[in-house]
Parts: C-alpha cells; sequence; structure tokens
C-alpha cells in the first residue's frame, strides 16, 4: 500500500507542477505559488494579484507602441 500523503504534501506538488507547465503563464503560476507559501491564497488576492497582471502586461504593450 502507498503512503498516504497529506493535503499539504498534495498542494505543494500541485503547485510545483505548475512551473514545469509550459501551457501556463509563468508570472501567473508565480503569483500563485508566492500567495499559496504565504497563506494568502484567497479568491479576492488572486483577483487582485491577476489585475496587477493585466495591468502590468498593458502598461508592456502601450510601451512598446
Amino acid at each position: 500500500m502507498s503512503e498516504i500523503q497529506s493535503g499539504k504534501e498534495l498542494c505543494d506538488q500541485f503547485f510545483e507542477a505548475l512551473t514545469n507547465r509550459e501551457d501556463i503563464n509563468q508570472k501567473m503560476v508565480a503569483l500563485l505559488k508566492n500567495l499559496y507559501s504565504e497563506g494568502k491564497l484567497t479568491g479576492e488576492n488572486i483577483l487582485e494579484g491577476l489585475k496587477a497582471l493585466r495591468m502590468e502586461t498593458e502598461d508592456a504593450a502601450e510601451s512598446q507602441t
């Protein structure tokens, strides 16, 4: 029988696996991993972080034109 993993172990593996995914924006992965490691992974914090990333992307696009 295999070892039963804790919820924390499963979450740690999940967030580490996101790092290896090429089909997911790595800035978004970093945001989620940081929120998780800081114990701040809430819907509100995710939305605020995504909003900041979107604004950063829009600002970068505007500065290139």
